[in-house]
């Protein structure tokens, strides 16, 4: 486990699905692991131990980001 490494994680599960060295990997992973969830179960991304970025797939079929740092 890198201390800089970007976590993809289910919030609803908090199952740790994946890891990244860049943000924008990370989003990318986040991305497509949110189109294959249900709509509203939200993916997070997770650095320095902290959530800073959620990914979540609406019903329309687009995922939706929210910045939370």
């Amino acid at each position: 486990m890198t201390s800089d490494a970007y976590y993809i994680i289910s919030e609803t599960s908090e199952d740790r699905f994946d890891e990244a060295d860049s943000l924008e990997e990370a989003v990318r992973i986040a991305s497509s692991l949110a189109r294959e969830s249900q709509a509203g179960d939200p993916v997070c991304i997770e650095h320095r131990g902290k959530v800073i970025r959620q990914l979540v797939l609406r019903p329309n079929g687009s995922v939706e980001e929210e910045v939370l740092a």
